[in-house]
């Protein structure tokens, strides 16, 4: 760069020496000037150069990453109540009494008032009332989709957007293996240490945990300023078609677009322990959802005088080609939730235990995301899907009799979309590792297929329940509910415990409340390891980490109430100085 500004400096000189003579005597002081800027110019140019080299490669300020309240938040006197002896066998009971209602989802559920499975339904809302009592005078109650409950506890100040708290109360079914489990599924069995059943660990104990917490509040007179509402859909494992799309479009009319300060709902990676250091984990996205319909449609015949390949032979090669495949890999970029997490590993895990390349990638001006990206799924399976889409062979179905050749095979693939992703981005993946195949055998392709109706000598692909990644929600300091939820974890679990961005590989009832709030926040209340197998057979959940569940959602409802967001400030609302005693 020295030597361009030299070059430039004789080019100043050269080109006024042989210049025009009208210029006469002013040409030597009008070289001079010349000369004299262009090397000024140089000068300050190589300056500004290297000063922004250095700012590039010098570290980041670990202290401006993953910032935590400060001073930390301390429990308030009105969450101390889940501290009192015997509360928390009280509060297992009446768990353990949601559990053993059987309210069992299944993908082919008929209508609310047709369809003899959802009979249990009413016997949870029974239950709630029972249970509930002062909740149930307090609070206003709409029933919507049949089943789904939305409560709304008026606030004083009505200008404050709502807090929603959301869970569900429908369960997946129960009713396979039996012998394997410790106790009946539905028992609701209680030991010193546990609540074993279906339902105890998703999520009956976070709507529990939720009415109780509310329930506390009014037996001791408190009474909010923001509005809160509790929102339990009543068929999320079956996507929530009658429950959260419901609820969604009332609340939307009710409140307006971005009209809930926030929602927290279940979801989440625990409260863990990484790299020496406790972190709670909230989910602040999720993936988007896609199913891929393949299908392979041709003649039939004789199994004794087979064609070389048959439709069952080229779906398999279908399915290895598209699982051996490689087209969806680790991604991450800088707005990512696990760059935020790396982040805060990068700042308060333990240095001895944090391996170097999340602290280099942190602190670098220019990492190398791919690499960090690799680095970072190679560490768990589950770590891998947290990044990068997914593909799954789900469901395969072909033939019916051994002698008689399948005029068709299909096969389900599942992606889980990752936040950078698209389905539309998936969709063409799919397609173009089926076309080489389509072409080899000379069948036709036929891409958004609309139409079950079978077809001779073609491939078909039908695409189905899809939906886009989720928006990402605010994870820093700047963002009122982020700063609620964080002083909620702490005064919960304690002051050391870390709040950091997480993300989510499944899907919760929030893929409907995107238009409700920019805020949401997927988070179930408790330790890595005190909940346990989710969906499977014995299903249980600590009482313990179910009576911690009842404090962190006091302490939720409290911060929220606590904090005026800047949107309201501006419309003249005032921040209260302390909580409403």
């Amino acid at each position: 760069m020295a030597n361009t500004c030299l070059l430039e400096k004789s080019k100043v000189t050269h080109r006024h020496s042989t210049g025009s003579p009208a210029i006469g005597q002013n040409s030597t002081t009008t070289t001079r000037i010349l000369t004299f800027l262009a090397v000024g110019l140089c000068m300050t140019f190589l300056f500004l150069h290297n000063s922004l080299w250095l700012s590039g490669n010098q570290d980041i300020d670990m202290g401006k990453i993953c910032q935590q309240p400060d001073p930390p938040s301390l429990p308030s006197n009105l969450s101390n109540f889940t501290d009192v002896p015997g509360f928390a066998q009280e509060a297992a009971k009446r768990l353990a009494g949601a559990v053993k209602i059987p309210t069992m989802s299944f993908d082919d559920m008929g209508p609310v008032d047709e369809d003899e499975r959802w009979a249990p339904f009413k016997d949870m809302h029974a239950y709630l009332r029972h249970t509930f009592p002062s909740l149930h005078r307090k609070l206003n109650l709409t029933v919507i989709g049949g089943y789904s409950l939305v409560y709304t506890w008026p606030g004083s100040v009505e200008a404050l957007k709502p807090l929603m708290l959301a869970g569900h109360i429908d369960v997946v079914p129960g009713l396979t293996s039996l012998d394997r489990w410790t106790y009946p599924p539905f028992s609701g069995t209680v030991d010193d240490e546990w609540v074993y059943g279906r339902g105890a660990g998703d999520c009956k104990n976070n709507v529990i945990g939720i009415m109780t917490a509310v329930e506390h509040l009014i037996n001791v007179g408190w009474n909010p300023r923001r509005t809160v509402v509790l929102a339990f859909g009543q068929d999320e494992e079956i996507s929530g078609p009658r429950g959260a799309n419901n609820i969604a479009k009332y609340l939307e009319q009710k409140y307006g677009k971005n009209g809930i300060s926030m929602i927290v709902d279940e979801g989440g990676m625990n409260l863990e322990t990484v790299y020496g250091k406790e972190f709670a984990l909230p989910g602040i996205a999720e993936k988007g959802y896609m199913d891929a319909e393949i299908e392979v449609n041709m003649l039939g015949g004789h199994s004794s005088v087979p064609p070389p390949h048959t439709s069952i032979g080229i779906l398999s090669k279908i399915v290895s080609a598209i699982e051996d495949s490689t087209v969806f890999r680790p991604h991450i970029e800088r707005k990512s939730p696990i760059w935020g997490y790396l982040s805060c590993v990068a700042r308060h895990g333990d240095s001895h235990q944090v391996p170097s390349w999340i602290t280099k990638g942190i602190t670098s001006k220019n990492p190398d995301m791919d690499e960090i990206a690799k680095l970072f799924s190679e560490t768990s399976p589950n770590n891998r899907y947290l990044i990068q889409t997914s593909k799954a062979a789900t469901i395969f179905n072909a033939g019916l009799k051994s002698n008689a050749l399948a005029e068709s095979a299909r096969v389900l693939f599942n992606s889980r979309i990752d936040l950078f992703s698209s389905p539309s981005e998936v969709q063409d993946a799919y397609f173009e590792l089926i076309k080489p195949i389509a072409k080899k055998y000379s069948l036709a392709l036929e891409r958004n297929v609309v139409s079950n109706a079978p077809s001779i000598g073609n491939i078909t692909i039908e695409w189905n329940s899809v939906h886009e990644p989720s928006p990402i929600s605010p994870f820093n300091l700047r963002s009122e509910a982020w700063l609620v939820f964080s002083r909620a974890v702490q005064a919960t679990f304690g002051a050391d415990v870390i709040t950091s961005p997480s993300a989510m590989t499944g899907n919760t009832d929030t893929r409907f409340y995107w238009n409700l709030s920019e805020n949401i926040y997927r988070w179930s209340p408790t330790r890595a390891g005190t909940k346990l197998n989710i969906h499977t057979v014995d299903e249980k959940i600590k009482i313990q980490t179910h009576v911690e569940g009842i404090k962190f959602y006091t302490e939720l409802i409290l911060q929220s109430d606590s904090v005026t967001h800047a949107s309201e400030v501006k419309n003249g609302i005032p921040s209260p100085n302390e909580l409403t005693p």
